[in-house]
Formats: structure tokens, sequence, C-alpha cells
């Protein structure tokens, strides 16, 4: 029955060469046996694996010939599958094989010789660019009274109950009522989304100011030792069916103007508040209204006018040491002071001992977001992996905080890459979403769309990928990430020309020149291949060796084409 098997059965593979597909491998088997083979008394099966250069082998998956498994063609038992399996470095050069396996009822086996269906894995996919550039916060501190501040308290949909959740912004309302600053006036302005959910539920907006001028006033009455609730001058106000922050929004979103344009022609014109909300749902700008736009204007916003207990600026930096060192209570300088004295070096080891001081003490948003991104900074110059993954995860606990009491658009990015580069895609695109749920100005929003559409593209997601390129501005990432899904979707004319375009903007890019140089293979155009690889090369030596071990150049590594296009 082996023998018979071995001769008469076909098994094949698509695609003929893998190509990975975020962090894995998938491949589709499909085998024919020999009529008459399948016996009661045995059962027959094909056992599918990858075989790396070094031997090591990975089971990928079986196909059980067991009945209702298959079904016949040409009156042979024919059945398929899908599989996929991890990618590493270290498989690229191996074989995808599959090998037929007889056993009787006793449990006693015969193989069949292994077939080859595959050679080797394509990595162009892992191309992709990033932008990845998370940001500190700004220390523009003076020894002066500040303007007032201001807090938006976000809800859930048709809701006005308070939640301490991720990015509601209530914690960081909380810490400065703590902090006792001397306040004369706190403002309330409530409002609501303009979808029939929140409009339709009764006094949504006046709710949700009664909500919030509660919680503040139980907590400067049982926690506050600087104010009282008759000190205070409060105010309130809702805006009930307005557009004015819903057209705040838009403006400064990643909408294209068009789209912006026909929002506008919409709100501006004539109907009542409900009908003018019908229309905006037939638009196709609607989806990302919905996603983006509508959640953030569920809020009240607080406004609080105080007054701070001012230093002399010559004796904040030596104080902050004092503090580092243990010689001076943990209390001695404001959150914002602590954080001033941070920038008064250059040390990322001393920054890092005065923002964890400041973020023991204060926990203050701007310096848990900084604490971050010095780890974050740390571990970009790291060159062991486990020691880089630590770095990471403690830049993220901070990020995380920080982006939890000042939900922006910047926080929940730098928060973002932190994940995406700890590997953690999930949470990675789930605080990208977040930062474009925020609003912001164009680059910020355009930048985190343009490095969400690279984790899509990382992970596989390539129609995920498509619709945030659309938002990500024609910056080097975005560009290139455009052209390189073009290539992924089998749109090789559409790739180079995409390719051609951002060449003319980058020269002298490698990673372009390199793209271009698949595109170019994958086209059979030997001599456009060979012209973009050998300048990929000159401007990056190291792109030599991976030329060689690159699948996608396997039909020309024995021409004289692609031999000169190694030579230096």
């Amino acid at each position: 029955m082996a023998k018979k098997a071995e001769k008469g059965q076909t098994i094949t593979a698509q695609p003929e060469v893998l190509m990975v597909r975020g962090n894995q491998v998938p491949v589709e088997v499909q085998a024919q046996l020999p009529k008459n083979l399948l016996r009661d008394d045995y059962r027959y099966g094909i056992r599918v694996f990858y075989k790396a250069e070094k031997g090591v082998e990975d089971h990928v998956g079986s196909l059980g010939f067991d009945f209702g498994n298959y079904n016949f063609v040409d009156g042979k038992p024919t059945m398929g599958s899908s599989f996929s399996f991890p990618y590493a470095p270290s498989k690229i050069r191996g074989q995808l094989m599959a090998q037929g396996v007889v056993s009787d009822a006793k449990g006693r086996k015969k193989f069949t010789k292994a077939k080859v269906l595959a050679q080797g894995i394509i990595t162009t996919p892992q191309l992709i660019q990033t932008m990845h550039a998370p940001a500190y916060v700004e220390e523009d501190f003076k020894n002066e009274a500040k303007g007032p501040l201001r807090f938006p308290i976000y809800f859930d949909q048709g809701l006005a109950t308070l939640r301490q959740g991720y990015g509601t912004n209530l914690q960081m309302l909380d810490d400065f009522i703590r902090s006792n600053q001397k306040t004369s006036k706190i403002e309330i302005l409530a409002t609501h989304s303009p979808d029939q959910t929140e409009t339709t539920t009764r006094n949504l907006a006046a709710r949700r100011a009664v909500a919030v001028e509660r919680f503040i006033k139980q907590k400067i009455e049982t926690e506050v030792y600087n104010n009282t609730v008759s000190s205070i001058d409060f105010n309130i106000e809702t805006l009930q069916k307005n557009w004015g922050a819903f057209l705040g929004r838009v403006q400064n979103s990643a909408l294209p103007e068009e789209q912006i344009q026909q929002i506008l022609a919409i709100v501006n014109g004539p109907g009542s508040f409900s009908e003018k909300e019908e229309k905006l749902q037939t638009l196709p700008s609607y989806d990302y209204l919905e996603m983006y736009v509508y959640p953030v204007l569920r809020y009240a916003q607080v406004t609080i006018d105080y007054q701070p207990n001012l230093r002399r600026d010559y004796e904040i930096y030596l104080m902050a040491k004092r503090i580092v060192e243990n010689r001076a209570n943990a209390d001695a300088l404001t959150a914002e002071e602590m954080q001033y004295a941070a920038t008064l070096t250059p040390l990322l080891a001393e920054k890092k001992r005065i923002y964890e001081s400041a973020v023991e003490t204060y926990m203050s948003w701007q310096a848990l977001n900084n604490l971050g991104m010095v780890f974050f900074e740390q571990a970009q110059k790291e060159l062991r992996p486990k020691v880089k993954q630590t770095l990471l995860a403690s830049a993220i606990l901070n990020l995380r905080y920080a982006a939890h009491r000042q939900p922006q658009a910047q926080q929940f990015y730098n928060l973002a890459v932190a994940h995406h580069q700890h590997g953690d895609a999930l949470e990675a695109l789930q605080s990208y979403d977040y930062a474009i749920r925020q609003g912001g100005s164009l680059p910020i929003l355009q930048q985190v769309f343009s490095d969400k559409a690279a984790l899509e593209l990382s992970v596989g997601q390539y129609d995920d990928a498509v619709r945030s390129l659309a938002y990500a501005g024609k910056g080097y990432a975005a560009q290139f990430n455009l052209a390189l899904l073009y290539f992924l979707k089998e749109n090789y004319e559409g790739a180079a020309e995409l390719g051609e375009k951002l060449l003319a903007e980058y020269p002298q890019d490698a990673n372009a020149h390199y793209l271009m140089a698949v595109i170019a293979a994958r086209s059979q155009k030997e001599d456009a291949m060979a012209q973009h690889l050998k300048q990929a090369i000159k401007i990056k030596p190291t792109l030599a060796g991976k030329a060689i071990d690159d699948l996608e150049f396997r039909k020309y590594h024995k021409s004289a084409a692609f031999a000169g296009a190694l030579k230096p």
C-alpha cells in the first residue's frame, strides 16, 4: 500500500515558494491518491512538515484520509487543507515537505519517501518601514502663574456615569484636586455627540455636568485642606445639539479635504439637527466619524482658575538632586519643578532618577510620559534582546499611565509605538486607534495612521492597511508601504509606479531601490532588477548578503546581470 501510494499520489502546495505573512507562513496543500488505495483495515495520512537548513523539523499539519474527510475527483480520493507555521529567520532556506503514513490496526506504521513541496520562504513583506517617533512632553516651566487648566472628562455613549476607566481623564482631575492648589473658579461645560443615541437621551449633557460637579465638590469636602466648596465660584453650562465641537474635531482630523468639505456642506446647510446627522450617515467618511470623532464629543470640560505656589528658578535643580539622593523630602518641589529639573541634564541615567522621583511623589502625566521616553530611548541603544524587551516593558508601563491621565493623540501614539516595538500587536493597534480618536494636528495624525498601517501590514491585515494608508499622508514610510502593499496584492505595475514616485523624492534611499529590484524581478524585467539592485547595494552594501539569500531573485542567481549587480 505504501509503495502504491508513493508511486501514484499527487501532492502539491500553493504558493510554490512560501511567503511570510505577519509572523506566520501560510500554505495550502492538496493531495490526490491512486484509485482503490484506501482500505478498511489500514489508515492513510500525509504529514506535512518544514525542514530548515540545519535539519530542524517543524510540524505544519496533516491530511487524514478518513471516511468523510475527502472527496472523489476523477474517481480518486482527493482532499486539501490550509496550514500555517511560525516564521523564523533560520527557516528562510528550508523546504516544505510531505510524507505519506500507512497505519494498521495494531498501530504499526510504514512511511513513503518524503517529497519536497516548496523551497524556502520569501520575506519581502518584512521590508515594511515605520516612522516610530514618540516624543517627550516639552517642559516650558516658568516661575509665574499660568492660565487656567482644562480637563475634558469623557463618558460612554448615552451615559452620564463617571468611570475611572482607560482614557476618561478623570484621574488627572482627581490628581489636581488633591494637589491642593489654591482655586478660585471652576467652570463645567458639558455636551454630547450628534448620534441619535446621545441626542434622544433626556438631559444627557446637563446630567453629565451635574455628575462632574458632584465629584469635584465631594473631593474638595473630604480630601482637600487649601480650598472649600464655598470659596470656589462654580459655573455650569451645557451645549445641546450644537455642531461647534464636532466641526472643530472634523477640521482637526486626518480626513481628506474633499470629505471635510462634504461634512461642512451638510452641517452648514438646511435641515434640523437630526436630519443633518442622518445625511452624515450616507457619507463615505461616516465610519471614520463614528469610530474616531463621536466618542470624544461625549464629555464635560472642566476649566479651573488657580494660583500655583511659586519658587525661584536657581533653587530647582539643586533641590531635585537632594531629593534624588534622599537628602530632602520628596515633596520639596512641585511636579512641574521636578520635571523641569530633569531637562537640565543630558544623562539618561540622571533623567531617569529625577523622573522616577517625580512619578513616585506626584504621578503627573508629564513625568510618567517622560520617564517612559527615557526607558524607550535606553531600549533603542540596547543591543541585548532580553534587556531591550525589559526596557520597553518599563516604557509601556509609564506611557500607559501617562495616556490614562492625559488622553491626547501624542500620548497614545507614544504608547502604541512602545507596544509595537515590544511585539504587542493587539495592544499597539488599540493604542493607535485611541490616538486617532483624540484628534490633533494633521502631522501627528498622519504619523499615527502611517505606523498603524505598518503594523497592519506586518500582521497580514492588508485590507485594514489600505484604509489606514488613505489617511497617512505622503511621508516616506506611508509611500513606501503603499508601494509594498500594491506588490503584496500582486499589482506589480501599480507598485512600480508608486516606487518610481518614491525614488523621485528619495533618490538615495537603498530600501526603495531594493523594493524596486524585487518588483522588477517579479515582473521578469531583468535589466531593471539589476539596475535597482546595484544602486541599493552601492548605497547600503549590507544588502548584497540579503539579496544572495532572497528567494525573490532565485531565477537570476546564476545570471550575469545579478552577479554584476552584486559587484561593488
